[in-house]
C-alpha cells in the first residue's frame, strides 16, 4: 500500500548491494556548485546548475508524491516542485552523471551512493547502521539514492510510493513519497510561505546554500512551461 514503511525485500535488497560497486565513483567525481550542502551528510556531489529538465518518469514520480501528501500527514501539502527542486540539487532527477539513468518505471541504474561517512573531508562520522543491507557498506553509513537518504533516516520514514510492496531508496517514487515524509513530519508547515519552506530544506540538508540553490530551481521549475521543463522522447537533460 503505498505510504507503508518497509525495508527492501532481501532478493531484492541483494541485488541493489551486487551493482553498488561502480557507483561509487560518482561520489567521488562531479563537483559542483552545491558541494557545500554535499559536506554536511556527504552527499554525492552537486552538478553545476546547468540544464535542468526532469524526465518525464521522474515528473510523474513527484506529482504522485505530492498528491499523496495528505496521507503522510492530513495536514500537508507539498507542490511538486519542491521535490524536483530538491531532486535536482541532489542527483540532477537520478541522472547525477553519464553513467546513470532512470528507468520506465522508476529506478535509477546503477544506485547512487555518497561517501563514506567516516569523519574525513568534513564528513560527519556515522557507522555503519545496517549491516550494509541498504546501501552496500558494512563499515559506514552512506547517502543513499536520487534523494540521497541516509539507512537510519530510510529505517524510520522510508516509504513505498508505487505500491509494488517495497520501499526501495533507488526508486524515484519511493525516494520522493519519503521526501515528503521527511518535510511533513519532521519540520512540518506551510510551504507556500518562503520561510518556512526554506526551514524545511534546511532540515532536509543542513546547509542555508543548499536550502537556496534548491529554492532556486523551484522557482526555475515554477516559471517554466511543461515543454520547457519535461523532457520529451529523444531529449537530453
Amino acid at each position: 500500500m503505498c505510504g507503508t514503511l518497509r525495508r527492501m525485500s532481501p532478493a531484492r535488497s541483494c541485488r541493489r548491494r551486487r551493482r553498488i560497486g561502480p557507483t561509487l565513483l560518482a561520489a567521488g567525481l562531479l563537483v559542483g556548485i552545491g558541494a557545500i550542502a554535499a559536506i554536511a551528510l556527504s552527499r554525492v556531489e552537486m552538478v553545476p546548475l546547468l540544464g535542468g529538465r526532469i524526465p518525464a518518469v521522474a515528473y510523474d514520480a513527484y506529482r504522485t508524491a505530492a498528491a499523496a501528501a495528505p496521507s503522510v500527514r492530513e495536514s500537508c501539502a507539498v507542490d511538486w516542485t519542491v521535490l524536483a527542486g530538491i531532486a535536482q540539487v541532489e542527483s540532477r532527477h537520478g541522472r547525477i552523471d553519464d553513467e546513470h539513468d532512470v528507468a520506465p518505471d522508476g529506478d535509477v541504474e546503477p544506485p547512487i551512493r555518497g561517501r563514506p561517512l567516516d569523519g574525513t573531508r568534513g564528513t560527519q562520522t556515522i557507522a555503519d547502521t545496517d549491516g550494509g543491507e541498504l546501501d552496500g557498506d558494512p563499515e559506514w553509513d552512506r547517502a543513499m539514492g536520487p534523494l540521497q537518504f541516509i539507512p537510519t533516516t530510510w529505517s524510520e520514514l522510508g516509504r513505498d510510493g508505487n505500491a509494488d510492496g517495497t520501499a526501495d531508496p533507488d526508486n524515484l517514487y519511493d525516494a520522493a513519497l519519503t521526501a515528503v515524509a521527511h518535510l511533513c513530519l519532521r519540520e512540518p508547515g506551510d510551504y507556500g510561505d518562503r520561510g518556512q519552506l526554506r526551514r524545511a530544506l534546511i532540515a532536509y540538508n543542513a546547509s542555508g546554500r543548499y536550502a537556496d540553490d534548491v529554492l532556486d530551481w523551484i522557482d526555475r521549475y515554477r516559471a517554466g512551461t511543461p515543454e520547457e521543463i519535461i523532457e520529451g522522447p529523444g531529449d537530453e537533460a
